[in-house]
C-alpha cells in the first residue's frame, strides 16, 4: 500500500512537471511570435511620401533649393547655382518682405515665390528657373468667396506639397465665424497652372 502511494505521488509530480513545461513552452512561443510580429511591423513602416521639396531659408531675402539660391538684392531678383549667377530680373513691386522656394510640380526646376507689402496691400511674384532662364509665374489672386471680408495680414508658406496663402478676414456673413483667418491651398502643376484645392477658416 505504501509503495502504491509512492508511485501515485511520483506520477503526480511527473505529470505536474510536464504540465509546467508545456505552459512554459507555450508562453515562450507566444512571446517569440509577438516579437516577430513587432519586427514585421517595424520593417513594414515606410518613409512618408514626400511630394514636395522643403526649403532652407538663409534669411528673409535668400532661399535655397537643390544647389540653387534665390536672392532679392535691392530691386533685383537674382538666381545663383553654387556661386555662379544664372539669371536676374528687375522687380516691379516695392515693399519686399520675404522669399521662399520649392519644387511643387516635381519637375526639378526650382520655383521662387516673393511676397511684397505696400500700404497693407500684398502682392506676389512667382518665378521658375528653366534652362538657366527665369519664367514669370502668374500667382493667383484671391477672388470670389475667398475674398469676402479680406483685411490683409498675409503670409505665404508651403504645407504638404501645397502653396498656402493665409490672411485675416472680418465681417464675413458666409463664414462659420464672422472674424478669423483664412488659408487658401494651391497646387502648382507641370503646366504651370494653379488649382485652388481648399480653403480653411479658423480662429487664433
Amino acid at each position: 500500500m505504501k509503495a502504491f502511494k509512492i508511485v501515485i505521488g511520483f506520477s503526480l509530480i511527473v505529470i505536474f512537471g510536464y504540465l509546467l513545461i508545456l505552459v512554459f513552452q507555450s508562453e515562450e512561443k507566444e512571446n517569440f511570435e509577438g516579437l516577430n510580429s513587432s519586427v514585421e511591423t517595424i520593417d513594414s513602416i515606410q518613409p512618408p511620401n514626400v511630394n514636395t521639396i522643403e526649403v532652407d531659408s538663409i534669411s528673409m531675402d535668400q532661399s535655397l533649393i537643390f544647389d540653387f539660391k534665390g536672392v532679392v538684392n535691392g530691386n533685383k531678383f537674382e538666381v545663383y547655382q553654387l556661386e555662379n549667377k544664372l539669371s536676374e530680373r528687375k522687380l516691379s513691386f516695392y515693399g519686399f518682405e520675404k522669399i521662399i522656394s520649392s519644387d511643387l510640380n516635381l519637375d526639378e526646376n526650382p520655383e521662387f515665390w516673393l511676397q511684397f507689402q505696400l500700404n497693407n496691400q500684398y502682392k506676389y511674384l512667382g518665378f521658375q528657373l528653366e534652362k538657366g532662364k527665369l519664367i514669370t509665374l502668374n500667382f493667383p489672386s484671391i477672388r470670389g468667396r475667398q475674398q469676402v471680408g479680406y483685411i490683409g495680414n498675409d503670409s505665404l508658406y508651403l504645407e504638404k506639397g501645397l502653396l498656402v496663402r493665409e490672411f485675416q478676414f472680418k465681417n464675413d456673413p458666409f463664414a462659420e465665424m464672422s472674424n478669423g483667418f483664412r488659408k487658401c491651398y494651391y497646387a502648382f502643376g507641370k503646366d504651370k497652372s494653379f488649382v485652388l484645392k481648399k480653403t480653411l477658416d479658423y480662429e487664433k
